[in-house]
């Protein structure tokens, strides 16, 4: 379907003619001249800009711009005045809701404040109906190991209390620990616990078997 804007595109490629010749020739600028081409109206300044624009390119192409305008009045016949509003009115339309006032900036920062408050308060809530991390580094699960002793190593949140095997173990600044515990022959299951200052408690088992095989031989 031929549009306003095909019309003059396709004439003005037929005749070899630059968007920058025809700018020189229409005093009408090469954003304008694109926006015409696009059928893209609402760029333009208002409807009368426009007509005017499309009658002055159709008249340097050498084409009717009767016939031209006719296209225009059909093509613009349902848009809607509010999507070619003068843009002197568009910015001021803007302007008038979007302008950041001294009131407007008090709660917008204030509604900030509250916003990262509220955030904060839900993670700590959150963080405190949990239990607490807990992440066995060492031994694994199912080790066969011939020492008689065994470390066992990890990691929790700073604020928790851990237990192997019942025993209390010190958690650094940093939130490691480390204890160490004797095996007996056969498999030995190791116990470690974290427990929050709410209560809330994680749990890890690791099994260990000690081989003392090669000790009997």
């Amino acid at each position: 379907m031929n549009t306003v804007g095909t019309i003059l595109r396709d004439m003005r490629v037929k005749k070899g003619y630059t968007l920058e010749r025809v700018e020189q020739a229409t005093k009408i600028r090469i954003k304008f001249l694109l926006a015409i081409e696009a059928d893209s109206y609402e760029s333009l300044p208002s409807v009368s800009y426009a007509k005017g624009f499309v009658k002055n390119y159709a008249d340097y192409l050498g084409l009717s711009s009767k016939d031209v305008l006719a296209f225009f009045r059909r093509q613009t016949a349902d848009v809607s005045r509010q999507s070619i509003l003068p843009h002197a009115m568009e910015r001021e339309f803007k302007r008038s809701v979007f302008r950041l006032t001294p009131v407007r900036f008090l709660v917008l920062l204030v509604s900030g404040f509250l916003v990262l408050f509220l955030s904060y308060f839900l993670f700590q809530y959150r963080r405190l109906q949990l239990p607490p991390a807990l992440k066995i580094e060492s031994p694994v699960h199912k080790l066969i190991t011939r020492d008689k002793r065994i470390d066992v190593v990890g990691s929790t949140d700073t604020d928790a209390s851990v237990l192997v095997n019942g025993v209390s173990v010190i958690v650094r600044s940093d939130g490691k620990f480390f204890h160490q515990i004797e095996l007996f022959p056969g498999v030995n299951k190791i116990t470690i616990t974290s427990t929050s200052r709410l209560g809330k408690v994680a749990s890890e088992i690791r099994e260990v078997g000690l081989d003392i095989s090669e000790s009997e031989r």
